[in-house]
């Protein structure tokens, strides 16, 4: 083979690397059930892959990509890229990385719904409607249990929540908080044939961040590789924040002060009527 021939292969055996961790094992059914260990090993352990949904060949851990390259102590240096609010860099022991210089990049309502009809399968479909109906970090939703759905009261009580050290925090404290009707509707669907101990069933990390980038791209969203799942919990305040929830009520969901709020999460009010409009279509009666 000659050196294009390679690049070709390699760019196809990728591909099916990467629709392997996405899609995990089919039943007979169709259904979709979660990648395994070994799926998500497989994509791991592949340090300097180039990922075929990245512009610029950005490789590594594809769950740690268009994120910060960690807490790691040598010193990293980053180069421009293509895109202005993207760098990359390459680490001592050859894993590339990427950095984002700008993270408060959020969902327009029309944007969502776009990327919404673009998503695979159900299971990637109920994981997303997870996370923008209830503002939680990725691994809160992942731990949501049966049982933690009070659908009497319409309220959703978080119990695996993030430890804030640094404030003093040695024990996870729980956030409970309402949900819209129309969601509770839809999770009483999800949740019919669960056990009050089992987890709702959102997919692994690994593989909906796979399946986030996929449906941006083609979504037509252009500048993709602004978003991570975290985006989804940015989008969540601002939205709320552009219908005049109250900043404690906001504070209180996503389980942050108002300064870490204003700092990291909050924008300034760029919807139209009509983004309100869809907004509340798309939130329900979470939003008097």
């Amino acid at each position: 083979m000659n050196n294009l021939q390679i690049e070709v292969k390699r760019h196809e055996l990728k591909q099916q690397y990467l629709e392997a961790i996405e899609f995990g094992n089919h039943s007979q059914d169709g259904n979709v059930t979660e990648p395994t260990l070994k799926d998500v090993q497989t994509i791991k352990g592949r340090p300097g892959n180039h990922s075929p949904l990245v512009s610029g060949g950005v490789t590594g851990k594809y769950e740690r990509d268009l994120a910060s390259p960690g807490d790691d102590k040598e010193p990293l240096e980053l180069k421009d890229t293509e895109h202005q609010e993207l760098k990359v860099g390459i680490k001592s022991n050859g894993q590339k990385y990427s950095v984002r210089t700008n993270r408060k990049r959020f969902f327009y309502p029309n944007e969502w719904n776009n990327f919404l009809e673009c998503l695979a399968s159900p299971k990637q479909k109920l994981s997303f409607d997870i996370l923008i109906n209830t503002g939680c970090r990725y691994n809160e939703g992942y731990n949501i249990r049966k049982r933690d759905i009070d659908f009497e009261r319409e309220t959703l009580t978080l119990k695996v929540t993030k430890i804030k050290a640094k404030k003093g925090q040695k024990f996870p404290e729980p956030r409970t908080f309402r949900l819209s009707s129309q969601f509770l509707s839809r999770l009483k669907d999800y949740t019919k044939d669960k056990n009050d101990d089992e987890k709702i069933g959102m997919l692994s990390a690994p593989a909906l961040n796979i399946a986030m980038k996929k449906a941006l791209i083609k979504a037509g969203i252009e500048d993709f590789y602004m978003f991570s799942l975290h985006n989804v919990r940015k989008t969540h305040g601002n939205w709320l924040n552009a219908h005049k929830v109250t900043i404690v009520n906001i504070c209180k969901r996503l389980g942050h002060d108002y300064n870490t709020f204003l700092g990291s999460y909050a924008s300034a009010d760029v919807f139209r009527d009509n983004d309100r409009k869809e907004i509340k279509e798309i939130l329900g009666d979470l939003i008097e």
